[in-house]
């Protein structure tokens, strides 16, 4: 649990995330921008926390079923098949001409 709230913390894409978009709902205006964009913040963790935590349900009963280690067996075909089209597609295209 320690591990997954560091490396939530220390994710440099949530960071610029938070920089990039939440910034665009403050009024310039307003008295304490610092603080509208901690309650933005705050307003954006509570509730996003129920998702989180149904998903996190989800992954754990996932887990106990032993329904991952195929599902991951599933994932990682459709990957490689994804990967092998994405490769055809950039071989078979034309360069653009200029």
């Amino acid at each position: 649990m320690r591990g997954g709230f560091l490396t939530n913390v220390l994710n440099p894409k949530v960071a610029i995330f938070f920089l990039a978009f939440v910034p665009q709902f403050i009024d310039p205006a307003a008295g304490s921008t610092a603080l509208v964009f901690v309650l933005l913040g705050i307003l954006f963790n509570v509730s996003s926390l129920p998702i989180n935590i149904g998903w996190a349900a989800a992954a754990a009963w996932m887990a106990g079923r032993g329904t991952v280690r195929r599902a991951m067996h599933w994932l990682d075909r459709a990957a490689g098949a994804m990967f092998i089209g994405f490769g055809l597609k950039l071989a078979f295209t034309d360069n653009p001409s200029r």
